[in-house]
């Protein structure tokens, strides 16, 4: 397999793989180095179309292109082929969700050590409450009891963006801000719904959406408003 590995024309090659589902994308791309360069490529527009099309081909959920600034390969690997906490060990996917506004599945320790609140935000970063809104949030529920949660990466970046600002250039840079958050609103909240449709049959679609129900009404909130 090596030797046929380096010795298969290219052409042959990429022929080959615009039969293959992902997941064989993803494992044909840990054979060998020359494998690996043809199908991890983020600036080759042939390894995207491969990637696209065997999304196309095999994965009818999975039809809503990826944003601008995120590979195919990356894309599906969110969405499709990771298994466990992007952060630890956890396998079970019932313990693991989808915070596509963070990019992040995980499950709910690593958000948590990875997120703060925004009475956190207020009371002890002293972050202006004018700020809130040029900060990407997740909002897990219309319920105030289930207030949203803002990634501190995030947040440290953006802060740093403002504070290096002018003080004539805020005031547009915040309004610049706002509109590319609501934009956004709107977009990751359909990432989110697809990948539910992608990665869980109905069954598990439905169990997940009981399991969320007890959670919220049994379990106390460990985390400030």
């Amino acid at each position: 397999m090596p030797q046929l590995a380096q010795t298969l024309p290219s052409e042959i090659l990429i022929e080959i793989c615009g039969y293959l589902h992902p997941v064989d994308l993803y494992s044909l791309a840990s054979v060998c180095k020359r494998y690996r360069n043809l199908l991890w490529s983020k600036c080759s527009t042939t390894t995207q179309e491969i990637w696209k099309n065997s999304r196309l081909r095999y994965v009818p959920n999975l039809s809503m292109t990826p944003p601008a600034e995120m590979s195919e390969q990356e894309y599906i690997w969110l969405m499709l082929i990771l298994k466990k906490c992007m952060f630890c060990e956890e396998r079970n996917k019932f313990e693991l969700t989808m915070y596509w506004e963070f990019r992040m599945y995980c499950c709910q320790k690593c958000l948590d050590d990875r997120t703060v609140s925004r009475h956190t935000l207020l009371n002890e970063w002293n972050v202006h409450d004018f700020l809130l809104s040029c900060f990407t949030q997740l909002q897990r529920s219309s319920n105030p009891r289930d207030p949203p949660l803002y990634l501190i990466e995030k947040v440290r970046a953006t802060l740093n963006d403002y504070n290096r600002l002018s003080k004539d250039e805020r005031p547009q840079w915040i309004k610049n801000q706002e509109k590319n958050i609501s934009r956004l609103q709107l977009e990751n909240e359909q990432y989110n719904n697809i990948h539910d449709l992608t990665r869980y049959d109905h069954t598990e679609r439905l169990e997940r959406l009981l399991k969320k129900l007890h959670e919220f009404y049994t379990w106390p909130k460990h985390r400030s408003m």
